[in-house]
């Protein structure tokens, strides 16, 4: 298997993030991805700062900030042609969540030999079948430290159907400083279902598991999730599981390298 995966530019990103890791212990506007950098409070971390940080990566992420004004001054900044793509910010307080999920976990059973896996630290092999996965279905996917908990802890939630391959999965991560601005929330994404398994209500069920899951772990106080507004799929089984839409909160990305980053 390999510990990263995407183009080469994607991968040199990865490795320099997973070397900057004193870097996101000591700034608590500073968020590592697994990815790329996510930066919380652009106006605390200083707009310069924000460029800079662009320039060197070439991608870096704005999360959890107000729409108009944070895609006027990346506009300023960067230009009318940039790279701008972003993502409706869905969030929750564990006490609205936790009861949703209940209900759709509830409401789903798995078919007979199908088995259930939630795993804070996996092995290569889980890793790299969740990695395969994600690719499959357009997400781009996470660094195997990443997945592993090595920097910040993790848990990644599998279902396999009956001849052992991998159906579905989902991850999530304490990715926030302690001390910083979503100080206790958990980020949760990369839902995955295979082609052989879409439309069964699998995606809902395995994200309302992850959710459950990573609570118990960790604790959370609220969660981050994160979808485009025109995927109805994503967005539905995001509110199925208790979050809601955040005003016009979003999570932007600056792509100066252009091309493709995930779905």
């Amino acid at each position: 298997m390999s510990e990263y995966m995407g183009s080469d530019a994607l991968v040199s990103l990865q490795k320099a993030i997973f070397a900057r890791a004193e870097e996101f212990q000591d700034n608590p506007l500073l968020s590592n991805g697994g990815r790329i950098m996510n930066i919380l409070d652009p106006d605390a971390y200083g707009w310069p700062n924000v460029r800079k940080a662009a320039e060197r990566d070439g991608i870096v992420g704005l999360t959890m900030v107000d729409r108009a004004p944070t895609l006027a001054a990346l506009t300023d900044m960067f230009g009318a042609g940039a790279d701008l793509p972003y993502w409706e910010a869905f969030t929750g307080a564990a006490n609205a969540v936790l009861p949703a999920c209940a209900e759709v976990i509830e409401a789903f059973s798995l078919p007979e030999r199908w088995r259930l896996e939630n795993v804070t630290a996996p092995d290569d092999a889980t890793i790299h079948a969740a990695q395969l996965l994600n690719t499959e279905t357009g997400v781009a996917p996470t660094p195997a430290y990443y997945l592993r908990g090595s920097h910040v802890p993790s848990l990644l939630t599998c279902v396999y159907d009956e001849t052992g391959a991998m159906a579905a999965c989902a991850s999530a991560t304490m990715r926030y400083h302690p001390e910083g601005p979503m100080a206790g929330w958990l980020f949760a994404g990369g839902v995955s279902v295979s082609d052989a398994h879409r439309r069964r209500g699998l995606g809902s069920y395995v994200n309302a598991v992850l959710l459950t899951e990573s609570h118990r772990a960790f604790g959370w106080v609220a969660a981050l999730e994160q979808a485009k507004a025109d995927n109805a799929a994503s967005v539905g089984m995001i509110t199925r599981c208790g979050l809601r839409q955040d005003g016009d909160k979003i999570t932007v990305i600056v792509n100066l390298n252009g091309g493709y980053i995930t779905r």
